[in-house]
């Protein structure tokens, strides 16, 4: 981020900003593997109001911003190829796993507001303020770019593994995630493009509900 030393320099207790941002995150970690009964909701928002408080509200490695420093148009633009590059990842997961006789698993659920708000709302924003935005900012001054990227990509790719909801999207989607975020300089890029992609899986999956069903 820009101004990652600046705030370094402002703010004496940013070590222990970045030790409870990575604790919140080795919780969520935990909590997807384990299932601690927290909640991932109460896990963002205390892991985001705990780091705001200690930094005075300065923290601006979290991406707090309304506007991306390139504009929206051009993160709309990123978000096609991203889209395209992900269907052609997904294209060649089934194209292998029908070569190989196996059958293409289907994700099937049933239609409701519920579940919406789940997947469009609730998922993206608590899961980019914490796989993002708190990964970030405790790992980013040590890490780097490059290294905060491939943390951010594989630690998101753990946690559907150990949901047992591993598939070619969000195996490669943490590091398209992570890179915009890095990026834009705003959190509200990664979630929109998280929620558009969660929109696309929501509408497949209700597709299967209603064409395939068990």
């Amino acid at each position: 981020m820009t101004d990652q030393a600046g705030f370094e320099r402002t703010n004496r207790r940013a070590p222990w900003i970045r030790a409870i941002a990575l604790a919140v995150v080795v919780l969520e970690v935990v909590e997807h593997r384990y299932w601690l009964g927290i909640g991932h909701s109460l896990l963002a928002l205390t892991g985001l109001v705990a780091v705001l408080c200690l930094g005075d509200g300065h923290v601006t490695e979290l991406g707090l911003r309304v506007a991306p420093t390139q504009g929206w148009r051009y993160w709309f633009r990123v978000a096609l190829w991203f889209g395209l590059l992900i269907a052609v990842a997904l294209a060649i997961f089934a194209g292998v796993w029908h070569t190989f006789g196996w059958t293409v698993p289907i994700h099937r659920t049933r239609p409701s507001v519920g579940a919406l708000i789940h997947m469009c709302v609730m998922a993206p924003v608590c899961e980019e303020v914490i796989f993002r935005g708190l990964l970030g900012l405790a790992i980013l001054p040590t890490c780097g770019r490059l290294g905060t990227i491939a943390m951010s990509g594989i630690v998101f790719a753990a946690v559907h593994v150990f949901d047992g909801r591993a598939s070619p999207e969000n195996l490669i989607a943490g590091f398209l995630l992570a890179w915009a975020f890095l990026k834009s300089e705003t959190i509200l890029v990664p979630i929109a493009m998280h929620s558009g992609g969660n929109f696309l899986a929501l509408a497949g999956q209700v597709a299967g509900w209603y064409f395939y069903p068990e």
